[in-house]
């Protein structure tokens, strides 16, 4: 089958941002008005974090959204590499401050074993995702699926039953020195309603235009099919 993404470019970053914010918002709030609740899965990454600002202060329905994340590297949740860290310090404030929040770490030392506590913390809101907003690296990753990573086979199965993979990035200019991450795996991005993904840069972009099979946004693209939009700015 074939898929066509929506793809929409900006002409600045802060145009990009309150549009991306009012996209979020749209679904949400659609979610709310067919189920009463909505989950919000979150991005690390400098991109999003002004989008995030955005939408803390529209209003909607927050009580009953839940957030998680998409990826985090295995760090404690107050250390400054930490999504969710910046998720909350963006997000979690204003009107938004109301919303719920699910970790995506546990206090165990390696995020391989922790795989099935995250995913039965995760079942809720991943059954499916309602909103999910992306970012890519220079690389071609997104979430956490690092090319040649340790678990990116088990992660980008689309027959793995759990909803979450532990990663052994290889250390790169990208990863830095914190290589070990706890992931989404791909039936979970197969199954969600809808998926923003945000870009900056020529370089990022002819990197997602290259479509090469080695690059995991390329898996990512191929699973999230017609339920992805892409928001671009140079």
């Amino acid at each position: 089958m074939r898929h066509t993404t929506a793809f929409h470019t900006f002409g600045t970053r802060e145009s990009l941002q309150i549009d991306a914010a009012n996209w979020i918002e749209t679904r949400l709030a659609d979610a709310l008005s067919r189920r009463g609740k909505a989950s919000l899965i979150c991005s690390g990454g400098s991109t999003p974090g002004p989008v995030y600002e955005t939408l803390s202060d529209i209003d909607l329905d927050w009580p009953n959204v839940t957030v998680g994340l998409a990826d985090e590297r295995w760090v404690p949740a107050d250390d400054e590499a930490s999504n969710e860290k910046l998720v909350r310090d963006t997000l979690f404030r204003n009107k938004a401050a109301a919303a719920s929040f699910i970790p995506m770490t546990t206090d165990a030392d390696s995020p391989f074993g922790a795989e099935t506590e995250v995913h039965q913390a995760y079942l809720p809101i991943t059954s499916p995702v309602d909103v999910m907003v992306l970012g890519m690296g220079p690389d071609g990753h997104t979430l956490s699926w690092f090319a040649d990573a340790k678990g990116l086979g088990a992660a980008t199965d689309p027959g793995n039953l759990l909803h979450v993979a532990p990663i052994e990035a290889p250390k790169t200019k990208v990863t830095g020195d914190i290589t070990q991450r706890m992931t989404l795996t791909l039936p979970v991005v197969a199954r969600t309603r809808h998926i923003l993904l945000i870009i900056s840069g020529d370089k990022k972009r002819r990197v997602y235009e290259r479509r090469d099979k080695a690059h995991p946004v390329t898996l990512m693209r191929k699973a999230a099919g017609d339920a992805l939009t892409v928001f671009y700015c140079s």
